[in-house]
């Protein structure tokens, strides 16, 4: 197994040392790399098939240092922290092809906020993979009835994926206008206003806007038939849902939950079901089996 071209694309901004060690390991094993971590003072790690392993040479281990951590954020960033200033206040970087570098750090605080990260003590980097026609059930469900529906299941089991390919297919396939409020950046992961993944022709993108404001803005100016947003997590996005919904639009969400029962346990989804504003519930298990009931 070579390396895939994701793979290729996203370890571009790690020291060429590491890009060596990675490419050895693809060509050895047949791993599906996740992510790669950097923690000063410790072995650059790659994570693939639910474990992590550190990655060495004939010359021992591949320790990563600070100047290591600084040169990989000078790359992902272009050589401008002020450019990239937003996003290093979120803790992350988008990179081309919709990669993501998490970032840790010494918080530089103002009025409570975090206003940027310095001294960087340890580094995510997440290779994005888009995979087309994951959400064929879904869009056909939708087909035969365009009800909001929330998608949900338990962290890393593909919600977010999930998610982007049935924007993409109600965009291109049922040419709906389909509204993102990206808040993470997770979903189209723009890059310079240019979405990295295929999100639809039909698609407007909001980034970096909470679910609350920007579910607004999208009703206000781009007149969607749908929106969509990853991760509902608050009371304000479940009143907002509510709201916005009284404007005839159709939504898509996800949430961390195993089951219906799960999310009857906890107050925010609870909430959520009781405002009736979805009527069909997607549920994806750990190993990506998916069923789909009425509310």
């Amino acid at each position: 197994m070579g390396m895939e071209e994701c793979v290729s694309q996203a370890i571009r901004v790690l020291p060429e040392r590491v890009q060596t060690l990675v490419a050895a390991q693809c060509a050895r094993k047949a791993v599906r790399i996740e992510e790669l971590r950097l923690r000063t003072g410790c072995p650059v790690s790659l994570f693939a098939g639910g474990r992590e392993w550190g990655l060495s040479d004939a010359d021992g281990p591949c320790v990563a240092d600070g100047a290591m951590l600084r040169q990989v954020v000078a790359r992902a960033t272009e050589h401008s922290l002020y450019a990239a200033g937003e996003q290093l206040r979120n803790g992350y970087c988008t990179l081309p092809g919709g990669h993501r570098l998490g970032i840790c750090g010494s918080a530089v605080m103002d009025d409570g906020q975090i206003r940027t990260l310095t001294a960087f003590s340890s580094l995510n980097l997440r290779v994005a993979r888009q995979l087309r026609g994951c959400a064929d059930a879904l869009f056909r469900a939708l087909w035969q009835r365009p009800l909001s529906m929330l998608l949900i299941g338990p962290p890393g089991c593909g919600k977010t994926t999930m998610l982007r390919d049935l924007i993409r297919q109600l965009s291109d396939r049922s040419r709906f206008r389909v509204g993102v409020v990206d808040e993470r950046g997770e979903l189209a992961a723009c890059l310079d206003g240019v979405p990295q993944f295929s999100v639809g022709a039909c698609t407007d993108v909001l980034t970096s806007s909470s679910k609350e404001a920007g579910i607004y803005l999208l009703l206000r100016s781009m007149r969607p038939d749908w929106i969509a947003l990853d991760e509902i997590s608050a009371l304000e996005d479940v009143e907002a849902l509510c709201r916005a919904s009284y404007a005839g639009v159709r939504f898509l969400a996800t949430a961390h939950a195993q089951g219906r029962a799960d999310l009857d346990k906890r107050p925010v989804y609870r909430a959520l079901l009781e405002t009736g504003v979805f009527s069909l519930l997607a549920v994806l298990s750990p190993d990506r089996q998916l069923t789909i009931e009425g509310l």
